[in-house]
């Protein structure tokens, strides 16, 4: 066996199994993920998990509720994919006319992402919050809920994930992905009970 053989053979030992986790420090969870790159080669390496994808297998959130998340993960990303997001919730833009130019395809990402935080009660509302870090920033539920929380103190990890599936329950009906039925009572109303419309 040449020693060329003899590295490769060695580094395909260390590798993990397909499918493995890893809890980091940080509260995130990574898996170890094969994936084709741009020659259509397969890779092995670890990716982040997706936290939303988590809840929506697990039951805890519906699979618009998901969706609403995605959508506003992929806009987050485009307002502010060149690192320059900050952590803060400060410096969404107000407003810049639509066009093709890619600021301004940024811009209009970045007012979606305004117009959905408002949405669910503004930047500063603990929605707000969860959304920004979880889905926005990619941090997992127990991360934003030690470390940051809602107007910086931490929480517990169950009034956390209420405070995001209760985001992504408006989000879903913000973007349509959720429509209430004809039929649907107002909170607070008894099942029986007949309402005038």
């Amino acid at each position: 066996m040449t020693k060329k053989t003899q590295r490769a053979k060695a580094r395909t030992e260390c590798k993990p199994p397909i499918g493995h986790e890893l809890n980091r420090p940080d509260g995130s969870v990574i898996r170890y993920v094969r994936e084709e790159d741009d020659d259509q080669k397969p890779v092995d390496h670890y990716r982040t998990v997706d936290t939303l994808a988590l809840m929506l297998r697990n039951g805890s959130i519906t699979g618009a509720m998901h969706d609403a998340g995605q959508q506003f993960s992929q806009d987050f990303a485009r307002a502010f994919g060149s690192g320059v997001a900050s952590p803060n919730l400060d410096g969404l833009p107000g407003g810049t006319a639509p066009g093709q130019m890619m600021v301004e395809k940024n811009a209009g990402a970045a007012r979606a992402v305004r117009d959905a935080l408002e949405a669910v009660g503004g930047s500063g509302s603990p929605a707000g919050s969860a959304l920004w870090y979880v889905a926005g920033l990619g941090q997992s539920v127990r991360e934003w809920a030690l470390r940051q929380g809602w107007a910086g103190k931490a929480i517990s990890l169950h009034e956390a994930k209420g405070i995001l599936i209760a985001g992504l329950g408006v989000l879903a009906r913000y973007y349509g992905y959720e429509r209430c039925s004809k039929n649907a009572k107002p909170y607070g109303v008894a099942r029986d009970q007949k309402i005038d419309r």
